[in-house]
């Protein structure tokens, strides 16, 4: 397709006709806006941030702006297909794109596509390409095509960013390696060889400045034990129901394990862990797995900042497990539907004897459960001696709730802060100042302790 007939389809299909063209050309010789008293560099850096679909729409404002989207940096594909591309014009199209960029640089490449336009092996090529044109970020979200990746891939020198969700064929090749890779997202893959188990290991090896790995919902076949053996990481986003998995990362601040199923996980001390958001599947009836989950919580004891979501504390509160000392943790946040004081004060608390921020956000759902709140008899050291703040979300006035408030407040000798979150959709004015006026009856060990009661719509 020549450069006229491209420009041609383009204008015809999705930008404007030929006579607006020289419209815009008489408006512009009127008056000169400030964009483009910008040099030709400085906007090609601005068109390297639009889609390329609407870079080229540009070319249209005047004569100064036919080429200037050719030395944009970048490609950029969103997630749907302009009408006019199809599988027939979708190579022309494209290559057209191709030949007349005059920058020899791809610092960013991506396409995020839901439907199936686009060929997948013109998009190995675009990616084979980018590797040769100092590429530093490579997003790819291709749901329904089935892409294999380029070897060239593997062993680019200059690539910082990569993210690949959809359905790839990684078939890794022996020799890998990417030196700059600071960041990996994987999501939804199918990997070419299933009797390699060590494949996705030899990846990981391979990326020795890697910082933050997100591995969600990775698909293939493995009968090893699979491990996440990263010195350099220092983020990690686990959502996986590989039953077996391994985490030796010594620099990791931030674990994140969200809907994992967890039957054999093996977690390192991690030494200066910062942040933790734990959520876990598990048979707690399991004595084994019980076990085990013991093991996931002994390998973030040093963490400062713990999360625990609403399906793991559900089955903790059943599991009854014994946890460990978190000496360093200073902030607590709690998703809980079941209130348990043996739970969470003799199981938890008692072992968090420097904490400092409690929050528990009370989620309603319907739950068959016979546990109900008892007083503890027993004052963990952290309420008597450490804990300043306490956040209590989604106030509904139960019985339960008003229990845990009254005996936090009570027991709570250094609070200087509680506040209390009411539910909107659950209470009218006149409930809401009555429960406020109940609440604010209780006794407080502490008496610098300020109550705040906000009335809060759930986003």
């Amino acid at each position: 397709m020549s450069n006229e007939n491209y420009y041609l389809t383009l204008n015809k299909c999705c930008f404007s006709s030929s006579s607006s063209l020289g419209h815009t050309e008489r408006k512009v010789e009127r008056q000169v806006d400030r964009i483009s008293r910008l040099p030709n560099e400085v906007i090609a850096y601005i068109l390297s941030f639009l889609p390329t679909k609407d870079a080229i729409t540009t070319s249209v404002l005047s004569h100064r702006w036919i080429s200037l989207w050719t030395f944009a940096d970048a490609l950029h594909f969103p997630n749907h297909c302009p009408s006019f591309l199809t599988k027939e014009n979708f190579v022309d199209i494209m290559n057209s794109v191709l030949s007349q960029r005059e920058s020899k640089c791809i610092k960013r490449l991506s396409f995020s596509i839901l439907n199936n336009c686009y060929i997948p092996h013109l998009v190995s090529s675009i990616v084979s390409m980018a590797t040769t044109q100092k590429v530093y970020e490579i997003d790819l979200s291709l749901y329904r095509l089935k892409v294999y990746l380029p070897h060239q891939l593997y062993t680019c020198k200059t690539l910082t960013v990569l993210r690949l969700v959809g359905t790839f064929h990684l078939n890794v090749p022996s020799h890998l390696h990417l030196p700059l890779l600071k960041i990996l997202h994987l999501n939804l893959l199918c990997f070419v060889d299933d009797h390699d188990d060590d494949a996705l290991m030899r990846f990981l090896s391979s990326c020795p400045a890697l910082e933050q790995l997100f591995y969600e919902e990775v698909k293939f076949k493995r009968t090893s034990l699979f491990g996440i053996c990263v010195p350099s990481l220092k983020r990690l986003f686990v959502r996986s129901f590989d039953e077996r998995l391994h985490i030796k990362t010594p620099l990791l601040e931030c674990l994140v394990m969200k809907e994992t199923k967890a039957i054999n996980y093996v977690v390192e001390n991690l030494d200066n862990l910062k942040e933790a958001h734990i959520g876990i599947h598990f048979d707690y009836e399991n004595k084994k797995v019980k076990e085990n989950i013991a093991n996931i919580f002994n390998g973030v004891r040093k963490t400062r900042f713990l999360c625990l979501d609403l399906y793991t504390t559900e089955v903790l509160t059943y599991a009854c497990l014994e946890f460990p000392t978190f000496d360093h943790l200073g902030h607590l946040q709690l998703y809980l539907k079941i209130l348990d004081s043996y739970f969470l004060v003799e199981l938890l608390l008692e072992k968090c004897p420097n904490l400092e921020f409690l929050e528990i956000i009370k989620v309603d759902e319907l739950c068959d459960n016979e546990i109900e709140w008892r007083q503890p008899t027993i004052v963990p050291s952290c309420l008597s001696s450490h804990l300043t703040t306490f956040i209590f979300r989604d106030y509904e006035g139960t019985d339960e709730e008003f229990e845990l408030i009254s005996y936090i407040l009570n027991s709570g000798k250094v609070l200087k802060r509680t506040t209390i979150y009411f539910e909107s959709s659950c209470w009218n004015p006149s409930e809401t100042s009555d429960a406020v006026l109940e609440l604010s009856s209780l006794p407080r060990a502490s008496k610098d302790n300020r109550t705040n009661y906000v009335l809060q719509s759930r986003s």
